[in-house]
């Protein structure tokens, strides 16, 4: 048996799992969210658990065993708490600010850069206290992704860094909050005469 596929999930209060078949509905307070498990998959609730099983021990039966209840664990979890996750800007000048239903990030180019957010992902821009901005140096903004959809607001955040990601010499850039970017030094100046 997988360790994760044979942990039953335990399904919230406001939160109710549909199946048919292999098509998986889930839908809670923040949303409602749909997915079709892989075959050789099942899915059973049962006393406010969904519990899954698998057909066989093949070796690509016993992979996805694990990986449904995941996903299907990341969609009980959206719908009922939601997710969040957060992006910095890092640069002398970089902006960014939320027009209607679109992200414009100024980030050094000749032109300001439009994103389109989609319905699904809530954008918020934090404001910046002298705390924040002494520990990053040139930190210019904090934007907060929510979603309650997991897969729908790792994408877009992946898709926003991927506009100008950190440069490895003074880590100007878009990068997540928990990242860590390591700063190679500079050239040196003077030195070896030729």
């Amino acid at each position: 048996m997988s360790r994760v596929g044979k942990e039953p999930i335990v399904i919230p209060e406001k939160v109710t799992v549909d199946v048919k078949g292999q098509h998986v509905k889930v839908t809670g307070p923040l949303g409602t969210l749909e997915r079709n498990l892989n075959d050789g998959i099942t899915i059973k609730i049962k006393d406010k658990q969904a519990i899954f099983t698998r057909k066989d021990d093949e070796k690509q039966t016993r992979s996805l065993h694990g990986l449904n209840r995941s996903l299907v664990a990341n969609m009980v979890e959206g719908v009922s708490n939601g997710y969040l996750k957060k992006l910095m800007i890092v640069g002398t000048g970089y902006k960014a600010e939320v027009k209607g239903k679109w992200l414009v990030l100024t980030l050094g180019f000749s032109h300001e850069v439009y994103f389109e957010i989609p319905k699904e992902v809530k954008i918020e821009i934090e404001k910046i206290g002298r705390a924040e901005a002494s520990i990053i140096s040139g930190l210019q903004a904090i934007i907060d992704f929510r979603s309650h959809d997991k897969e729908m607001l790792g994408a877009v955040c992946a898709a926003i860094r991927d506009i100008k990601p950190p440069e490895c010499y003074k880590g100007k850039g878009i990068r997540y909050a928990d990242e860590h970017i390591r700063i190679k030094p500079g050239k040196v100046a003077g030195g070896a005469g030729v």
